[in-house]
Order: structure tokens, then sequence, then C-alpha cells
């Protein structure tokens, strides 16, 4: 390298700048590379002439005016800054491996680095450098690795006591010069240090105050020894993992919490019962698991659509939260089902009943249909803890239980269990399983009722009901099977049943000669079958049966519902010339505009105001006068006595039907009915009561 002038040191601030601007003759003569660096400016400030040679630089003012920043990486400059603050807090000086890149070519160095003012009082830096160039390359990108890595390592001695960082985890505790001081739980130091001196490593996951706040650190530490000193020391090196805690914490949240209603759901139920149990143990209070069950919510589903039915499940889940104590929780176990878990202090008896009563007073919600309001209603079961189990999930099966007494007590009402309940479940449970296999073997049969016309004496149609005759039982009521069946999710199979027989038996009926219709009933959740017409069409294809031999028997309020499947099924059905009939009528609300609307062929009324004949005569009169208005077919049910059938026939009534005709028979006790009264043809008295 040649020779070259230099510029003095424009460091004379202090008396050590002016002792190093007096010896910079012989600065310039070491072999010992010294330079001056501006750390806030990132630039060379002043180099000796070995320095130079060091940097790939031919005077002092071309390595002046080289940019240093734009190379600088985000690690060193972090570094630099550290160096910077101790020089100014401490006087300290280090000493350390670095790889510098002049021109773009590795130069390793071991620098030794202090502080020094410049003349405007600003603190920079006197580095000594001395070329390493011989040292192993591992050696070299070790240190340098040392220095970038965003890893945080840091050496402690056995009390703690912080003996060196490196500048990532010198920016992540800074001022924090004790290893115990950085951990929010002192239990965590406590089992790091305690598992050094028993094993000599340890990792965990643990929270630690950092420059960023408090953060969640993965530690590593192992037993090792200081090589400054010789003396034991522990190495940690750090990592920030408080993304994956934090996405951790939200994957717990999202498996423990129901994403309709926000409310913890079934997974999160056995920790929030045993937070329960511990208060429990301490204060002696009661348990009480409250099951709650919202009354044919499936009906708002079908009819309205799951848009409504879900934000009728978030109005529900409010009004429970809302009704909590402090220590109580709510739970979405699915569905429309829901759990309560509410304490019962001593001094407070009662409290668990009471509560109940105040769910049935504010789950009582109304949700307004195109057509009409629907009311949800809850029906809800209680156990307690201990007296009805000390296990939650047994608990929770006898609330279960209570709350399936209420239903069939009517609903819209609370019960308590006891142990009544699970030896009448069981037995549902039992005939749940013998009326799958009955579904299974064919066993669920069609009998059928027939329907007189006064005028014509003789048999026109028949309703096609569900008959079960159980092999031990004997003949089960439907009314004890067909609410099972709905509860079960079975009605739509015994329904498909129903009218597969029903056309099959019209056609074998037609083949002999039967001039007879059949109806079938049919519920809302088998019209919500987007298949349901279709079915129906290739039934009457396959038995070869006429259409208009075919009647479907609706609830009135079944008409009324705003579901466009269920609109889509009846006109596709009309439209195959199958008669439509409405059973029931005269119980509940009509809307006589939508009546019309659906071309309703036939009109059942109740048997509920037949039965009432002849004391509410003017009612009956008003209902058949609104059946003419509407130009149907009406069909009185219920007919037991003479007296009836004839006031009847005499008011308008076209059809009769009722005990006093036949009870409900098998295809071959109706067909023998059709056989005498082909062979005695006016059996049918014309008198009048």
């Amino acid at each position: 390298m040649t020779n070259t002038q230099h510029q003095p040191l424009d460091v004379h601030v202090t008396p050590a700048c002016d002792a190093l601007e007096s010896s910079r003759w012989m600065l310039e003569r070491l072999s010992t590379a010294v330079w001056i660096f501006d750390i806030d400016a990132a630039s060379v400030v002043w180099a000796n002439a070995s320095a130079l040679d060091i940097w790939a630089a031919d005077t002092l003012e071309e390595l002046r005016a080289r940019p240093m920043k734009p190379d600088m990486s985000p690690a060193v400059a972090r570094r630099l800054k550290q160096y910077q603050t101790d020089f100014i807090e401490r006087d300290a000086t280090f000493t350390e491996m670095w790889t510098l890149y002049p021109r773009g070519v590795p130069r390793p160095l071991r620098v030794r680095f202090s502080g020094i003012r410049l003349s405007d009082g600003r603190m920079a830096m006197l580095c000594e450098g001395s070329d390493e160039t011989g040292q192993q390359p591992e050696a070299i990108r070790s240190a340098d690795a040392l220095l970038h890595t965003q890893l945080m390592i840091s050496l402690h001695d056995l009390e703690g006591c912080t003996l060196y960082c490196n500048p990532s985890a010198r920016a992540s505790f800074e001022g924090n010069d004790h290893l115990a001081s950085r951990f929010v739980a002192k239990d965590d130091f406590r089992r790091l240090m305690e598992a050094i001196r028993a094993t000599g490593e340890i990792s965990l996951i643990a929270e630690v105050y950092t420059s960023k706040g408090v953060r969640w650190h993965e530690l590593t530490a192992r037993s090792c020894h200081d090589p400054a000193s010789g003396r034991p020391s522990v190495l940690v090196s750090e990592t920030d993992v408080s993304g994956l805690k934090e996405a951790e914490a939200l994957a717990h949240m999202r498996a423990n919490h129901d994403p309709l209603t926000g409310l913890p759901n079934r997974l999160a139920m056995p920790a929030l019962f045993e937070r329960l149990l511990r208060q429990s143990e301490r204060t002696g209070a009661r348990i009480g698991v409250l099951f709650i069950d919202l009354d044919q919510f499936k009906v708002i589903n079908d009819t309205l659509g799951h848009l409504q039915g879900d934000a009728v499940l978030m109005d529900v889940a409010r009004r429970l939260f809302e009704l909590r104590g402090k220590d109580d929780a709510v739970i979405r176990l699915g569905g429309d089902e829901f759990l309560f878990l509410a304490t019962e202090e001593k001094g407070d008896e009662g409290r668990i009943e009471a509560l109940a009563v105040r769910m049935l007073q504010r789950l009582a919600v109304p949700v307004q249909a195109e057509r009409r309001k629907l009311t949800v209603t809850p029906s809800v079961g209680i156990a307690r803890f201990p007296e009805h189990g000390t296990d939650v999930q047994i608990l929770m099966q006898r609330a279960d239980l209570a709350m399936y007494e209420a239903k069939a007590d009517g609903r819209n009402q609370y019960r308590i269990y006891d142990d009544g309940m699970r030896n009448r479940r069981e037995d549902e449970v039992e005939m749940l399983a013998d009326l799958r296999e009955a579904l299974r073997r064919g066993q669920i049969e069609a009998h059928y009722q027939p329907r007189v016309s006064p005028a014509k004496r003789r048999i026109v149609s028949a309703e096609a009901l569900a008959r079960w005759v159980h092999p031990e039982r004997g003949m089960v009521s439907p009314a004890v099977f067909i609410p099972l069946a709905e509860k079960a999710g079975l009605i739509n199979q015994i329904g498909a049943c129903m009218l597969e027989q029903a056309i099959r038996q019209q056609s074998e009926w037609a083949a002999k000669g039967f001039d007879i219709a059949v109806s079938v009933n049919v519920s809302i959740r088998q019209l919500c079958e987007v298949d349901f017409a279709g079915m129906v069409r290739r039934l009457l294809s396959f038995y070869d049966c006429d259409p208009a031999m075919l009647e479907l028997e609706l609830t009135e309020t079944l008409l009324l519902e705003s579901n466009p499947t269920v609109h889509d099924n009846l006109e596709q059905v009309r439209a195959l010339g199958i008669r439509i009939a409405i059973d029931d009528f005269g119980t509940g609300y009509s809307n006589l505009a939508r009546l019309n609307e659906m071309a309703v062929d036939c009109i059942k009324i109740d048997r509920s105001l037949v039965s009432g004949l002849p004391r509410n005569e003017e009612i009956v009169r008003l209902v058949i006068a609104m059946c003419k208005f509407m130009q149907v077919t009406i069909v009185a049910e219920g007919i037991e006595t003479q007296c009836a059938a004839d006031w009847a026939h005499a008011n308008g009534c076209h059809e009769l039907q009722g005990y006093l005709y036949s009870r409900p028979l098998p295809a071959a006790g109706l067909e023998a009915m059709l056989l005498e009264e082909q062979a005695v043809p006016q059996r049918l008295p014309e008198t009048v009561c």
C-alpha cells in the first residue's frame, strides 16, 4: 500500500482524545489496524494505514466517503447501538470476532471496541483489529452467526447474574442483568435452576418480561463453564414462541367454544364442572345440572329455514347467559340443547328450582313467521350433585332423563330427576330398538278405517293408519310409538312405509273391482324432503295406481308454513291429480285464503267437535258452512253413534268416519267388509235421530 498523508483526528474534546491526537504519528506506524467509527452516521471518520489496508481503501478521504449503512444488517446496527449505550453508561470495552466485507471480500478480525468522544460530543467507537485470517472457518462462522442470529443467547453464573448476551438477547432484555428477574412466574426460574443442578439441562416454555412486553419464550438451558473465568455457568438459548402460543390459545378456544353462540361447548364442560366441584368442596355448595332442550325447534328450521333457526339459538344463548350467577356456566351441547351448571350455596336453598322457573319465563321466545307467530319454549331437566351422582357424565344423563320426562308431560316445564325416570327411559330405549327392528323387518303395517258415504250408503274411502303388533307387547298404541319415532327421527321411514302400503293396497283393490280411494297422513318432515313428490310419482307408476284414488291428509297448520320445499312438493302432487285433505279441521288457526289457494279437495272435521254434538251444534254448523263455501268434500270424524251420523248427514257432511262403522282393520278385514257390502248393497239405514 502506498504511503498517504492523513488528516489529523477531529476528536480533541476529551483528554483521552487529546492524547490520541498527540500520538497520531505512533498510531500511523502500528501494524495493528486502528480506526474510529461514527456509530450514528455509520461511517469511518479516521483510520491508520493498517486499517486502510484492512478496509481496502487507497485514501482516508475515500474511506470516509464510503457509505456503510446500506450494507449493514439490522443485527449489526442493533449491536453497535448497544455498544454505544455501554460506552456512555459504563465506559465498557468489548473484544469480539467480527467479519468485515470491504469491497465484498470477507476479512475476519478480532476487534477490541472502546468508546471515544467526537468533537461534537457524540459517542463514537475506537476499533483495534488484529487479522484472524488464519482462524479455522468454523470459528469465524460461529462468531458471525452468534452476532446475526435471532436466537437469544445469554450466559449466567449459578446465582443468575448475567455474564454475556448476544445482540438478540441484549435487545430483548435491555437493562435486565439477572436471569431470575426475566420470568413472570418465579417458579419457572426455580424449576430451571433445580434441573440444572440435578441433570445439567432443561427445556421449558415460560412467560418472560422483554422490551416488547410479556412474551412467551421457549428456553433451553445447559450447565457449562464461563470461558473467561472458568467458573460454573448456565448457557441459555431462547426463541420467541408467542405467535405459536397465541395460535394454540385460539385453537383451544375454537375447539372448546361453540362458533354460533360463543358459549363453551361439550368439550369444555368437564373443566367447568371441575371448577364448580372444587368450590363445592370448599363451601359445601350443591351443584345443579340443568339440561335444556327447545320444544319443537326442528319445526323452526324446517319451516322458516336455518338462518331463522340460528337467530333463535343465539337469542336463547344470550338469555341463558343473562341468567348466570357469578359462578354459573352455560354450555351449548349442540343443536337445540344447552346445559346450565348452577351453584346453590348453603342458605340459598331452592335457587336451582327458582332458576328453572326463570328459564321457562325467559326462554319463551316468540318467532315471527310469514303468516303467523311461533313461540319456542324450553323443557328443563334437573339433576343435583351430590344427591343424583358425583360424576358429571352421570349427572348430565340424569338431567337429560328428567328433561325427557318434562317433554312427555306436555313440554314447557321442568322436572327433577328420580330413579323411576331411569326405569322408564330404559323401557323407551328398549322399545326404540324394537321399533327400528320392526321397520327393518317390515312389521309396521297399515290398518284401514272406512269412510262411508251416507248418500251412497257404502264405503267410498279408507284411511291408512300405522299399526305395530309387537311380538311380546302385543298391539302398541300409535300414541306411544309415533312420538317415539318422531323423537328418534324415524317418522319419515314410517310415513314412507305407510304411503307405499296404501298405494299398493289401492291398486290391488282396484284390480279386484273395489271402487275405493285410500288416504294417507303426511307429516311436515316428509314434505320437507326435496324428493317427496318424486317418490310418490315413482310409487304410483310402479304399482299402477290411479292418482285420483289417492288422498294425502295434512294438518291445517301445515299449509300455513312458508317453507318453499313444502309448497313445491304440494304443487307437484296436486299436478299429478292426487287429492289433498285437511285433517283435524276446526281445532287450529286456519287461513281461508291460503286453503283456497291450495285448492284443497277435502276437509275432515275434527273428532273433538263431532263428539260434542248436539251441545255444540252451532259451532259445527259454522265449520260446515265454511267448508261448503270452499266447495270441498266434508268428512265428519269420530262418528260413534247413529244420532251423530244422522245429524252430520242432515247438515251436509258428505262422508262419515268413526267406530260406528268400524275400527281400523287389517287390509283383509276391510276387504271382507267390501265383499259383504257388495252382497248386501243397502245395509246402511237412513234413519234420522
